[in-house]
């Protein structure tokens, strides 16, 4: 029987329709990834079935017994004295029963006789189900998802309300993933979250037996936790069975078959048309009269949806070849509420060249931002200093949106920076979605979205050859997502950007600086390349077994070499050497004496790619013979 049933739905908001008809089943143990564009529906969805949102009609259905756990975007800090107290207090089931054999305990040790044979039954039958609920291995439950979703010790002793936005939600995720519910809802649970966290995730609902509607712009999030998508488009819904990957394939399979079908249509539509234009008054008036009347009762065939997109366009003034030199750098930060946390964080000597695409990552906390900052002049370094190349313009992209200013309509924001005529800005900012009275809205009533999209029409409209951006996908939807990644692809400048978002680093980093444990190493490639050689560093070494004494060896096949045989090994030696040479490349880019000789900067640029490339292809080629 499945977990939920959901039949013909809808939720109106005023004159708005959110949801129309939509129906769909969720199965025992099925994960469904929901996407769709903001203002789709999806949340509203998760409210409708926690019961928050009163549909307009049409019916949703729990299984018996079905136990649902809801995380909200929106959170308010708990009541309890502690970060761990509020997450012991998820399962108000189990601390009941451990208050109850506290009572017990202390009753029976004042009674006897009759009256503690009582109460010792009693005892026994709340022990059984405190057992049942695995009680006694609770706490320890805790501590584990607590330091899971990434709240230290430290952390866990704060009450709630000490706790930052991004705090908040991890405790928030914590107390969900412990009341073991049949069906959660999560609505954009790696909001806030750092790679490891959201790694961390991946893993823990992979091993969940429970049924969930996950809403997430995380595109490889949903490639490793969704078994089937559903698209919300339109106030409808579209079943796509597979992760997200296949999700994206069948989409564009089924769009060219719809157009097709609607084009063949249309085309047959326009000859009957003209035959009976032609022959209705005329011998052939009869049959022209046929065919009007098939026509009307033609079933029309709707063409695709047309997406809602932003449409981005990011130009780059010329820049001279070095846009970052430094020696060394040496962060800090210390709390200013004088509690000793803080970090130090520091940088081996690096350049940046230009059109180069630098990935910053790394755990929340670290320092990712700071060094942003020190890399545009806003942050003094403890020791070290960076140099910015000659004819270098910077554009910055903050995370927070804090160059906006709240009272300013979306239009004299763009106008007080640019000085543009509001005409061209009208039909400007038509290409980000602001249309009509759209443009006179002030910053502070847009949502988070929104607010992104004016902060990426202040980068559209400037011309900088430097981009340094934190965070750039957030609060955007997936659709706008893939507009600013074809947007950065096709920029001809620099790019240097934090971001939480493997799909994006994937899309568009070609360096990455890895910030941890106090330093920051730099590492050739994207995310996807960093997770190969964490894993080829992490498989065992296995010695080869003796051979025992008189006994044969048995050659393997011809062509078939198996793992820890030459096939693995050499294509990792020559990953070694080509990593050793790549190595002393960028040792070379980094010495500013290089850049005396123009030309040999050249040299090692395409030195640098040629070897790039080679590198990611034995990557590949190593994982194939590893697999086996």
């Amino acid at each position: 029987m499945p977990l939920l049933r959901v039949d013909r739905l809808s939720v109106t908001f005023g004159a708005t329709e959110v949801l129309g008809d939509l129906t769909f089943q969720v199965e025992p143990r099925q994960r469904l990834g929901i996407v769709g564009a903001n203002g789709s529906g999806k949340s509203s969805l998760l409210k409708a079935i926690s019961g928050d949102v009163t549909p307009t009609a049409g019916s949703l259905t729990l299984g018996p017994r079905t136990r649902t756990a809801y995380l909200a975007q929106e959170l308010e800090a708990g009541p309890h004295e502690s970060v761990y107290a509020d997450a012991l207090h998820s399962r108000p089931d189990i601390i009941g029963l451990r208050g109850r054999l506290e009572g017990l305990e202390a009753a029976m040790a004042q009674a006897s006789g009759p009256e503690q044979a009582i109460l010792v039954e009693d005892y026994g039958e709340v022990q059984h189900e405190y057992e049942r609920l695995d009680g006694y291995a609770f706490d320890n439950r805790v501590a584990e998802v607590l330091h899971g979703v990434g709240l230290t010790e430290s952390d866990q002793a704060l009450p709630p309300s000490a706790l930052s936005g991004g705090q908040r939600r991890r405790l928030a995720l914590a107390r969900l993933l412990l009341q073991d519910a049949d069906l959660l809802l999560l609505d954009e649970p790696t909001n806030h979250l750092d790679l490891e966290a959201i790694e961390w995730l991946e893993d823990f609902l992979r091993l969940s037996r429970a049924g969930m509607l996950i809403v997430s712009h995380d595109r490889r999030f949903l490639e490793h936790t969704a078994d089937d998508i559903l698209e919300l488009q339109a106030g409808s819904g579209e079943w796509y069975p597979g992760n997200y990957r296949q999700y994206l394939r069948l989409r564009r399979e089924r769009r060219a078959v719809r157009q097709k079908e609607y084009d063949a249509q249309q085309e047959y539509i326009a000859r009957t048309e003209e035959f009976i234009r032609r022959y209705k008054a005329g011998q052939r008036a009869r049959e022209a009269r046929g065919r009007q009347t098939k026509l009307d009762r033609l079933a029309r065939v709707e063409p695709p949806a047309d997406d809602q997109q932003i449409r981005i366009r990011l130009r780059a003034s010329s820049t001279s070849e070095l846009i970052f030199q430094s020696d060394g750098l040496r962060l800090s930060y210390s709390s200013p509420s004088g509690d000793g946390a803080g970090w130090e964080l520091s940088m081996p000597a690096f350049t940046v060249s230009a059109g180069e695409r630098v990935a910053i990552v790394g755990p929340n906390g670290s320092g990712k931002t700071s060094l942003l900052k020190a890399l545009l002049g806003e942050l003094r370094p403890l020791s070290g200093r960076v140099k910015l190349g000659p004819r270098v313009t910077v554009r910055y992209y903050d995370q927070h949106l804090a160059d906006l200013d709240p009272a300013k309509t979306v239009l004299t924001e763009l106008q007080d920076a640019f000085g543009l005529p509001e005409e061209t800005l009208r039909t400007f900012l038509g290409r980000l979605l602001f249309s009509g009275d759209d443009a006179f809205k002030t910053i502070r009533s847009l949502s988070g979205g929104e607010k992104s999209r004016v902060a990426l029409a202040k980068l559209m409209l400037d011309d900088a050859g430097l981009l340094l951006l934190d965070e750039p996908t957030n609060h955007l939807d997936i659709p706008a997502q893939e507009m600013l990644e074809e947007a950065l692809q096709d920029f001809e400048g620099t790019i240097l950007f934090v971001s939480h978002d493997r799909y994006f680093i994937d899309a568009i980093a070609t360096r990455l600086w890895v910030v941890g444990d106090g330093a920051v190493t730099m590492q050739l490639g994207n995310y996807t390349d960093l997770e190969r050689r964490r894993q080829r560093a992490a498989r065992p070494v296995i010695a080869p077994e003796p051979r025992s004494p008189g006994r044969a060896s048995i050659p393997a096949k011809p062509g078939r070499e198996v793992k820890g045989t030459p096939l693995v090994e050499g294509v990792e030696d020559r990953i070694d050497e080509l990593e050793a040479e790549v190595r002393r490349i960028e040792e070379q880019l980094a010495d500013h004496q290089t850049y005396d000789d123009p030309a040999r900067v050249t040299e090692l640029a395409q030195a640098h790619e040629d070897a790039s490339r080679r590198l990611r292809a034995l990557y590949q080629e190593w994982e194939q013979a590893a697999g086996g």
